[in-house]
């Protein structure tokens, strides 16, 4: 079940009616919440219930232990303690991507090794797992490291109710395809009891509909009458139509992705929370910095925050190495994204891409300080133009 099938028209009437008839009190909510995240999580797979479970109360103890604070007697506990607290921090970060990459990239690392091994002459013989993939693990994996940080770093409490931490992680309407949320702004959302108001029913059920148009029309009629005929058959079309493909290709990902998280932010609303925004019309930007900004922003701003800052402004030897960082955190989205080369490649170049811009962008300021006619310049429209242009190919 997803928010875009059939059998969702029957689940969510239901689940609103029980949550709203019950009593306005966050436990009650959160119970009706979390039950109805666990069936609708089930209908994938039940026997990977018990991984989301368990995943969840790891996290919740080791973000209990982060963010408990020593006595005053307890002083000379100290260094022990910050000890114990990095081990948790690794504890939770060694399950999190031990078991992400069990699931999700086992069988990947396994198929590269053996065509590497082969390729120079020796036996590959590494077994390849083929394992069932449980839904929606890439996002509530990040989700919950996101959380931890947070809390081992000291930017926020860990949250003391186990209920609304696991209602938190298993939220249904973005389990599958995010957003990604953070626990600053959404956990205090879960710790409340919510009211149901005609202004968040009237901008739930629009931004719902809008979302399913997007998806469940839009997208799905460019894959079936554009995209995946020209894709199965290119020496069957002419140039005019694999441009034509190319582009409802773009427009198809965007329709499917950003559809379902605006429906996500629908049903989220019709239950009293408000998600993050996801998509803020990227094809309008006109730099590719820009772009990624305005595409998945919730992936992309984790990203930055826990990956490519630490990284940068660390002491190692990537510390300053803007562009090196662009490469590597690029490649890591493109990883997340698809367990497949292809997927690593495409990162690397949109990592690329940042780096030139970032050194084009050097360049040509350098030049603005030096002759007022650049300014000018990059205030034209040709210039506008182009600088639209190169981001909406890259990005298709």
């Amino acid at each position: 079940m997803s928010l875009a099938e059939v059998e969702f028209a029957f689940f969510f009437p239901a689940v609103f009616l029980v949550y709203w008839l019950l009593p306005r009190r966050a436990t009650w909510q959160n119970a009706v919440l979390l039950a109805a995240s666990y069936l609708f999580y089930a209908s994938w797979n039940p026997r990977l219930l018990p991984l989301l479970a368990l995943s969840t109360a790891v996290d919740y103890w080791v973000a209990r232990y982060l963010g408990r604070e020593l006595r005053p007697g307890d002083a000379a506990a100290k260094p022990g303690h910050e000890h114990g607290r990095s081990a948790a921090l690794g504890l939770s970060l060694a399950c999190n991507l031990g078991v992400l990459g069990y699931f999700k990239y086992a069988g990947f690392f396994a198929e590269s090794l053996n065509a590497l091994l082969t390729a120079i002459g020796l036996p590959g013989s590494l077994p390849v797992l083929r394992l069932a993939l449980p839904i929606g693990i890439s996002f509530y994996t990040v989700q919950k490291i996101g959380y931890v940080l947070d809390v081992y770093y000291g930017r926020l409490e860990p949250c003391r109710s186990g209920l609304s931490f696991a209602t938190f992680v298993a939220f249904f309407p973005q389990l599958l395809a995010g957003p990604i949320t953070r626990g600053g702004p959404m956990l205090p959302q879960f710790s409340a009891p919510r009211r149901l108001t005609p202004e968040a029913v009237s901008s739930g059920a629009a931004t719902f509909l809008i979302g399913l148009v997007l998806k469940a029309y839009v997208a799905d009629l460019l894959a079936r009458e554009l995209v995946d005929p020209v894709f199965a058959a290119p020496g069957e079309y002419a140039r005019g139509a694999h441009w034509a493909a190319l582009l409802g290709y773009a427009a198809q990902v965007f329709g499917d992705f950003a559809g379902y998280s605006l429906m996500a932010i629908g049903v989220g609303r019709l239950l009293g929370f408000e998600l993050p925004r996801n998509f803020n019309y990227p094809f309008l930007s006109t730099s590719l910095p820009e772009f990624w900004q305005r595409w998945h922003i919730t992936l992309n701003t984790w990203l930055f925050d826990y990956l490519y800052g630490p990284l940068v402004t660390s002491r190692s030897f990537l510390r300053g190495r803007l562009d090196l960082c662009f490469l590597l955190v690029f490649g890591v989205s493109g990883l997340w994204h698809g367990a497949t080369w292809s997927f690593v490649l495409w990162g690397v170049w949109h990592g690329l891409g940042l780096a030139a811009h970032r050194r084009w962008d050097e360049f040509y300021r350098g030049l603005c300080r030096k002759d007022r006619a650049y300014v000018a310049l990059r205030r034209s429209t040709g210039y506008a133009a182009g600088a639209w242009l190169l981001p909406s190919r890259s990005s298709c």
